[in-house]
């Protein structure tokens, strides 16, 4: 027997909220149809209603599981020189500790209502739980070396670790890690694995100011901290430009592109990196954004210019938790501007399309899965999120 599930809102997402309206699912756990009733269902026979709004299963762009054992171990605004310093420090320690830390981060995106997600892994820690998790997983295999006479090593390892990603069936790409720690000859190498692949692909994009002041100048504190821990720059020149505008020649131009964080990019950067790419997909991890840099995206800037915006995460190293709905509230704090239709947007429908996944994820529509996530808490007058907004996974 089918199921009929209602709120005083329903967000289909690839059309407009719908009052009161119904989501009906077969015993299969697929969608039906979504319902426009035109009138109060509340005491319709057979229609479960729940005070809230029901939302798409979530899908978070940006995560780093395998950081998930290092929860409270970094203090919060050291920035980003200092924050890399830090987890290279605590990352390594005993493998079933960082395992049951994976499993537990991975229950906890479950219980927030996340569907699928885009995680960054230079390990291959976490296939098992992946391998059993009810989220989707597409795996970023992270890669980087500033000393070119590494390149082809670097290669290598990440094919050897995608290899083992794929003999387990699960979905990945090689991928670089960020404009500043890619030697040109590695950005070489990757661009043509990327293209030939045509997978998704993602970069961590302009987190610090020091980032840009880097490739404009070969200064700044990014420069001066990699330089004290050993690490040469003989295969880096700067360029006068902001680090995106450097790099972007070496990003595929037809992949999906998740563009990760862009704390510091302006309004040249994303005319920049429209005259190259194709499908960019930005993606902002906001809470993270505060926790290292205390500092946000002009994120209004980015909806006002019609980008493509998705949310994410990034690690517990970075984040007090795993909750996109905890995401968009920082977001609307900051930028009430946004509105909430189009923030469930970024955190739906935008990143399943990012990850290739929109065929089963990201809105409902007839033979989608059927992730449904009630939130409670809602300012309707202003169709806005609160501070006691919660979520909870109804199907």
């Amino acid at each position: 027997m089918n199921r009929r599930i209602s709120a005083h809102y329903v967000f289909p997402v690839n059309s407009a909220p719908i009052r009161n309206g119904i989501i009906e699912i077969d015993e299969q756990g697929s969608i039906v149809k979504v319902i426009n009733p035109g009138k109060e269902i509340k005491e319709q026979a057979g229609v479960e209603f729940y005070n809230g709004i029901l939302v798409p299963g979530f899908v978070n762009t940006h995560c780093h599981i395998e950081l998930s054992h290092l929860k409270n171990k970094i203090p919060q605004h050291t920035r980003l020189h200092n924050f890399v310093g830090y987890v290279s420090r605590f990352r390594n320690t005993d493998e079933q500790f960082i395992r049951k830390a994976i499993e537990k981060a991975d229950f906890e995106m479950q219980k927030n209502g996340i569907v699928a997600l885009g995680d960054i892994s230079n390990n291959a820690l976490s296939i098992e739980i992946k391998k059993k998790s009810k989220i989707k997983y597409h795996t970023f295999i992270e890669t980087f070396s500033l000393d070119p006479a590494l390149a082809d090593k670097k290669i290598e390892e990440a094919k050897k670790l995608q290899q083992k990603f794929s003999m387990n069936n699960l979905d990945s790409s090689i991928v670089p890690h960020a404009p500043y720690s890619i030697s040109t000859k590695l950005f070489d190498l990757l661009k043509k694995i990327m293209q030939e692949n045509k997978s998704p692909v993602t970069i961590h994009n302009q987190e610090t100011a020091s980032e840009n002041e880097l490739f404009k100048n070969k200064s700044g504190i990014l420069y001066e901290t990699f330089k004290s821990w050993g690490i040469e720059f003989q295969d880096f020149y700067p360029t006068g430009k902001n680090s995106l505008a450097s790099v972007i020649n070496y990003l595929p131009p037809n992949n999906n592109c998740i563009l990760v964080h862009n704390t510091f990019s302006k309004k040249e950067d994303i005319q920049q990196a429209n005259t190259k790419l194709k499908n960019i997909y930005w993606t902002f991890c906001p809470n993270a954004n505060l926790y290292i840099e205390n500092s946000l995206p002009d994120i209004q800037l980015f909806y006002r210019e019609n980008q493509k915006c998705c949310i994410g995460t990034d690690s517990l190293a970075s984040n007090t938790q795993l909750s996109i709905l905890e995401e968009l509230k920082t977001i609307q704090n900051y930028f009430p501007e946004i509105p909430l239709h189009e923030l469930i947007k970024w955190a739906t429908l935008n990143g399943a399309q990012a990850l290739n996944l929109h065929s089963k994820f990201g809105s409902f529509e007839q033979g989608k899965q059927s992730c449904i996530n009630l939130i409670t808490g809602i300012d309707y007058k202003n169709m806005r999120l609160s501070k006691k907004s919660t979520i909870k996974v109804l199907v």
